[in-house]
């Protein structure tokens, strides 16, 4: 477009980048000693996802979300895309979404990593990872 110029995006390099993914590196390895499955961004399964938003920016930083059934989140977005906005399926995998946060959040707080939600447009249901657990021992 004529007269808009685009900024290239920044993104974290070196020491920075090594600390988010040990960041991330750590998250998941306290999930899973909560029994829980995790995946990695991209990986099409159901479970915890980590992502790594490598930005340079207040948005940038260690991300987690619970990733539903493909077969609940199916029946959503096909309710949504026929108009069904009252569909038991939209409500609940929504339902089951936030709960999941919740509970993400709890455990993550209760293991001493630095978290909040993130209230974000982009990831309305997410929790980010601001610091890695401290003050606990290795079991």
């Amino acid at each position: 477009m004529k007269g808009l110029e685009l900024t290239e995006f920044e993104r974290v390099e070196g020491d920075d980048e090594v600390a988010l993914e040990g960041l991330a590196s750590q998250v998941t390895e306290e999930l899973k000693l909560a029994g829980l499955t995790v995946i990695r961004e991209g990986d099409a399964d159901v479970g915890v996802e980590i992502e790594i938003d490598k930005g340079a920016d207040e948005a940038g930083g260690v991300y987690v979300t619970w990733s539903p059934s493909s077969r609940l989140s199916l029946a959503a977005v096909v309710a949504v895309q026929q108009g069904r906005f009252d569909a038991p399926a939209i409500q609940h995998s929504g339902m089951v979404k936030r709960i999941m946060c919740e509970a993400l959040f709890e455990l993550l707080k209760s293991a001493r990593f630095g978290v909040e939600k993130t209230g974000d447009e982009m990831r309305p249901l997410a929790i980010r990872v601001t610091s890695p657990s401290v003050g606990l021992e290795q079991y």
